[in-house]
Order: C-alpha cells, then sequence, then structure tokens
C-alpha cells in the first residue's frame, strides 16, 4: 500500500460487524461500507485473530475501502506483542491503535527521565500520570511535609503520612506501583538555579509543579537551558488553570523573555491563593501529564491553547 507497510491487523480501538453486505467498522468514528466486497469482510476476519498481520488484498472496490479503513486508522501496523503480560499492555495497545510504533514508544517512556519539582496537588497528578505510564527515571524534588490542610487535593497521601517528608511517601507509593522504577527523593526547597542543575538529567525532562518563590518559572528555564531539558509548567487559579506546553530547549530564551514581558507589564506579582479544590488540580495535573507523556513520545497533543477551563456554569 502508499503507506510502505505491507502488513496490516485490525487496530485495537476497533471493532467491525457484518449486515448481509454492510461493513460497519467502529471506532471513534463509524465507517460504514454498503455493497462492501466479500474480499474485505474475509480478510478483516482473518487479521482480527492474526497477530502477526496479513497484507491487504487488492482489486475491484476492495483498494478504496482498504485506504478508508487505513484512514481512519481502523487498521494499522502489527505491533510488539511481548509486553502482553505486563501492566502496560491496554497502553501499548492504545499507541499501536494511534500509529505509533507501540513497543518502541513503551521503550522510550521507560527509558525516559522526569524531575518533578513539586509533589503536592499538580505535581502529585502529574507523578501518577508518569508512573501509570510507565515512566522509568524519576527524581522528586519538594522542601515540604505532608499537612493535614492539604489532603484534600494531594492523593498522594494520608492521614498517617502527616508530618513526614512529601517527597519520601510519594517515593514509596511510585515504588509500590512501579516497582522496578529508582525514584530519587530529593527534600529541598528550590530557589535557584543552580541548585536545580544537580537534579536534572541532560536530554530529561522538568515538571514545574510548585509556586515560590514568584520567580521560579525563570529560575527553571535558565537551569533547564543549561542542561538541556524540556520543561513544562502548570498551575491553579479560580475559575483558570494554565497547561503547558511542553517547552523543548530552543523555546526557552522565548518562554523567558516572555515571561519578563510579561512581569514588567504586570508589575508585582500576586502571592499565589491558598485555598483550594482537588479537581482543579487533578484536572491540571492530568493534563500535564498527558502532553509530557505525548512529548516524550514525540507526538503533539492538539490543542487551541493552554488555558484549562475550572468552573462550569453556575446552577440556577
Amino acid at each position: 500500500m502508499a503507506d510502505g507497510i505491507d502488513r496490516y491487523v485490525l487496530s485495537p480501538a476497533a471493532t467491525w460487524s457484518r449486515d448481509g453486505d454492510e461493513l460497519r467498522v467502529f471506532s471513534d468514528e463509524v465507517l460504514l461500507v454498503r455493497r462492501c466486497p466479500e474480499a474485505v469482510f474475509a480478510w478483516l476476519d482473518a487479521v482480527s485473530g492474526e497477530p502477526a498481520g496479513l497484507p491487504a488484498p487488492s482489486g475491484g472496490g476492495v483498494d478504496a475501502v482498504v485506504r478508508a479503513l487505513l484512514r481512519l486508522r481502523l487498521v494499522v501496523a502489527p505491533f510488539d506483542r511481548s509486553w502482553d503480560s505486563s501492566a502496560w499492555r491496554n497502553q501499548v495497545e492504545y499507541f499501536a491503535a494511534l500509529g505509533l510504533d507501540a513497543g518502541a514508544a513503551q521503550e522510550r517512556l521507560r527509558a525516559a527521565h522526569v524531575t518533578v519539582l513539586g509533589v503536592g496537588g499538580i505535581g502529585g497528578a502529574v507523578l501518577a500520570e508518569l508512573a501509570g505510564a510507565g515512566v522509568g527515571g524519576l527524581t522528586l524534588v519538594d522542601g515540604d511535609r505532608v499537612a493535614l490542610e492539604n489532603l484534600n487535593r494531594q492523593y498522594l497521601y494520608r492521614r498517617r503520612d502527616v508530618g513526614r517528608a512529601k517527597v519520601e511517601v510519594a517515593r514509596e507509593w511510585v515504588r509500590e506501583r512501579l516497582p522496578e522504577a529508582e525514584p530519587a527523593a530529593v527534600m529541598e526547597t528550590i530557589t535557584s538555579g543552580e541548585a536545580l542543575v544537580p537534579h536534572l538529567r541532560e536530554g530529561g525532562f522538568l515538571v514545574v509543579a510548585a509556586d515560590r518563590p514568584l520567580s521560579l518559572p525563570e529560575l527553571c528555564a535558565h537551569a533547564c537551558l543549561e542542561r538541556g531539558v524540556s520543561m513544562i509548567t502548570g498551575g491553579c487559579g479560580l475559575r483558570v488553570g494554565s497547561s503547558g506546553p511542553l517547552i523543548r530547549p530552543a523555546g526557552l530564551p522565548a518562554f523567558i523573555a516572555s515571561r519578563r514581558e510579561a512581569k514588567a507589564l504586570a508589575g508585582a506579582a500576586a502571592t499565589p491563593m491558598a485555598a483550594s479544590f482537588g479537581p482543579v488540580n487533578t484536572l491540571v495535573g492530568a493534563t500535564m501529564g498527558r502532553d509530557l507523556i505525548f512529548g516524550i513520545l514525540g507526538v503533539s497533543a492538539q490543542r487551541a491553547a493552554h488555558r484549562v477551563e475550572l468552573l462550569g456554569t453556575a446552577l440556577a
């Protein structure tokens, strides 16, 4: 076929059914083919149970149906099934359904290193997504201890953890969830780029989920620029949150300049608000986690803006 793949399997995200000579294939979209050639039915039946895939049929009206199946990613290239007995089986199938080299994508996550600066409401949500995805290299940096008044949004921690260092409890959580990982725990409040640099790995990623000092995003950007690290930031307001984007090293100078411009226009920055609502932290953190995971894989999540609406329509 034109896409250069010579064998195909049914997408893990797709199912199909037959009604006489009508074919229906279901995923995010539904493909309906009336008077579908018999060869297509036979091929779909065969590839549904053949992990190694089969060449696409051709001739007659078959080519147009196969092109539609490929365009909608209802059939995809065969993918690595060695993950079938792992915790990431369903995720590998998800990547395959997106059209990625699924086994290589999962290996890339396992080999990635992410420093999470701040493991509170937002950082803890990002960390949960990273551990769930199988990111193998993690460094957790936070100078605070678990506090009772923060448990409404910091779901990694329990009441019995109150008073303990957040990074220690978070490391225990990760190791239970991801036994093969060896996360580093650094109990430190970062106030300079120089202090952050030792906790970054060249070519890795940084999650900025702390909100103090107010100059932290710029400090982090300078540290990431020095180490060649990609960075993502996020935060919650009352009605609007921000998530990302993931900034590659080449984009960091422009980010630093934009922060300076924003400060010059806004004047003195406001102190981060103490009020909090757990679901909005999770919403922002999960969005950051998604964009970071896709960024590690080299996939862009299509989004019109990096603004996260936190407040729905008020009830009458």
